[in-house]
């Protein structure tokens, strides 16, 4: 078992312990208080549980809480064939330097080589829209994602086709970010206790509409914040089974709500 710990959204320290079970079916638990959430694969209950979001992803059972899965969740796309329980103190994961690079290093010192990635078929297409954006989903022969964002004098978009662990790892190295303005407004309303500038990035649109970094520089990637809201895209539909859907999802403008508006529908389809 490793355990790693860093200051989360609420929290100045909180911690997660990760299990490598051997010898066992291929699963991931998530244990809150030494009582089990969800097991990976168990469909029925993990649409039973309540998802909410509040700058991150909460799924709730009447009794317990996990907040901020989802930068954890993808690095178990890289050892699906293997069985984990994770252990998570505090209610929240912790946001380590805000990106899924620390888990990937702790997972492959604990479970060693990466795996192939894993794929299943998802053969609907549907298309919705929401306040300032929208979001269409299409069958594809693998994982694509097209997503894009705009605020202010500020617009970029990125691509990404995932074929194997090596499509993976530059959007697991993406760190998160917050504009100075919404990062201030929270705290004045008793969020983000727990933030420092290790976990993520602080950043403010100029006036030739780029993003400048305040905290936490320099870039990883040019692309940087588009690459995290894909990782938190691949983190929220992923949290039911660590194998990616063969779907073409293009998103503007989409954050939590939308990711788990289309993790609605996939949990219908594999539960059907």
């Amino acid at each position: 078992m490793l355990s790693l710990e860093s200051p989360s959204l609420s929290y100045k320290n909180t911690c997660v312990s990760i299990e490598h079970i051997r010898r066992h079916e291929p699963c991931v638990s998530w244990f809150v208080n030494g009582k089990c959430l969800w097991r990976s694969g168990d469909f029925k209950t993990f649409q039973s549980l309540k998802k909410e979001v509040c700058r991150t992803t909460l799924i709730s059972s009447p009794f317990q809480t996990i907040a901020s899965p989802e930068h954890l969740a993808p690095v178990f796309l890289l050892w699906n064939q293997e069985s984990f329980n994770v252990h998570v103190k505090n209610l929240e994961v912790p946001l380590m330097d805000g990106s899924a690079l620390p888990w990937f290093y702790a997972l492959r010192h604990l479970a060693k080589v990466p795996q192939a990635l894993s794929f299943y078929d998802f053969p609907i297409k549907e298309e919705w829209s929401f306040p300032n954006g929208f979001v269409k989903i299409a069958p594809a022969e693998t994982f694509e994602v097209e997503y894009s964002l705009s605020r202010d004098h500020y617009s970029d978009s990125a691509f990404v086709s995932i074929y194997d662990g090596t499509d993976l790892l530059p959007i697991l190295s993406a760190r998160t970010f917050i504009f100075e303005e919404d990062f201030y407004n929270v705290r004045k309303n008793g969020l983000l206790a727990g933030v420092d500038e290790k976990t993520g990035l602080l950043v403010k649109t100029n006036s030739l509409g780029g993003l400048e970094i305040l905290s936490g520089g320099p870039w990883r990637h040019p692309q940087e914040p588009i690459l995290h809201k894909i990782l938190d895209l691949i983190g929220d539909l992923t949290l039911h089974y660590p194998f990616l859907p063969k779907l073409r999802i293009t998103i503007h403008n989409g954050g939590h709500i939308v990711h788990h508006q289309i993790l609605e529908r996939l949990l219908a389809y594999v539960i059907a």
